[in-house]
This record gives structure tokens, sequence and C-alpha cells, in this order.
């Protein structure tokens, strides 16, 4: 929504969610997705969105700017601060107004940043006030990088199901449907074969993009 006469921008993103709230000066990157029930705030101060950055489940983000390749974990909580590039903030994090977490740093599930905190380039803080309980490696750097890229797919996947016309969802079903009766034995007793193609399923998307070969979760 519109919102001091500014106006989300979102069109590269590869996915934002039919529950997910846009509101003014909001700008998302290429690649970006921004999930379930999210709210990203930019009716005081704008909202930036990287470059393949995600913002989870039901997390808040006012006035902030996330870098590119970084992640915001579900119900996280972002206001008027700074993400560097390739960072991650846990599932339930508080971050207050001025923090700022450096690139290639993480933030770890639950804890809480107060305002002017600063987390430098590749540290791992955690706890509530957060401190610095130790530094991030190559393998978590190339981890998070894989988890944006596997996230970008997952984005394109749930955007093409989640704002389909709501007559072809009703259509798809009954293909499925009748696909359950299309056995190799109900075949063979047509004088034809009627050369159907298995309609794709998420198994095989999945498998596709190399999801089941993922296992790096973020801090």
């Amino acid at each position: 929504m519109n919102a001091a006469g500014k106006s989300p921008s979102a069109d590269d993103a590869s996915f934002v969610a039919p529950s997910a709230n846009l509101v003014g000066a909001v700008t998302l990157g290429p690649s970006s997705s921004v999930w379930y029930a999210s709210l990203l705030r930019g009716d005081e101060a704008p909202v930036v969105v990287g470059e393949l950055s995600s913002v989870g489940d039901r997390a808040v983000v006012v006035g902030s700017t996330i870098g590119a390749g970084s992640h915001v974990g579900a119900g996280a909580i972002v206001q008027h601060a700074t993400i560097g590039d390739g960072a991650s903030v846990g599932v339930g994090c508080k971050i207050f107004k001025g923090a700022s977490i450096g690139a290639r740093a993480a933030l770890a599930a639950g804890s809480v940043l107060p305002a002017g905190a600063s987390v430098p380039d590749g540290e791992e803080w955690a706890g509530s006030p957060a401190k610095k309980v130790g530094t991030n490696s190559e393998d978590d750097a190339a981890g998070l990088a894989a988890h944006g890229a596997l996230t970008a797919e997952l984005a394109a996947l749930h955007a093409d199901e989640a704002w389909k016309d709501m007559g072809l969802v009703e259509q798809e079903k009954g293909d499925y449907k009748r696909e359950k009766g299309r056995t190799a034995e109900y075949i063979q007793t047509m004088r034809e074969d009627p050369g159907w193609v298995p309609m794709p399923t998420l198994g095989e998307k999945l498998s596709e993009i190399g999801a089941r070969e993922q296992y790096y979760v973020p801090k």
C-alpha cells in the first residue's frame, strides 16, 4: 500500500506472499523474497531488501536496509537498523534502532541486539543482550549463500502457486484427481496409448532444484 506519497517496488522480487504487507517506500531487489504474514514498513523511512535476500514468515522490518544475500528469520523484528551483505538474523531476533550487523555476520535465534549496538563483520553474536560468541567460518558463508539461492528457487515455486487464478487451481485439482486412475493396467485396456504426460509433483521439483541436498540452516 502507498504511504506518505511512496509506494512499494517489488517487480524484481522472486516472491511476495499474498499475506505479506509492504507499506510505503519498500524496495525489493532481484530474486529477493518476502514470506507469509511478514510486514515491511517504509512509511517513516525506506526499507531496502537486497538481491537474493529473504524476509521470513511473520518477520517485521521497519525503516531498515538489508544487504544482498542476507536472511531475516521467521518472527524477527528489525527496527531502523542495517543488515550487511551475506548476514543472518535468526528466528525471533529483535534488532533495535541504530543497531547494525556486519557483512557475513550472524545473530543467533532469539537474540536481542540493543539500540546502537554493532556486530562486526564475520562475527556471531547471541543472547539478550547479544554478545560475541564466535566467528563465522567460510563454510557458514558458503552455506548461507547456498541457502539464499535455494530460497530464491523455492520462492519462484511459491509465486507460481500462490498467485494462480482460482479457476486454474480447480482445474488442476481435477486433473490430479483423474491422474490417479491412469494406471498402467488401465492404459492397457485402451485401444491406443493416449500418450498421457504425468503432471509435475512437488517432490520432483524439490529434487530438481537440489533441496534434498541442502542441509545448511541459518543460525
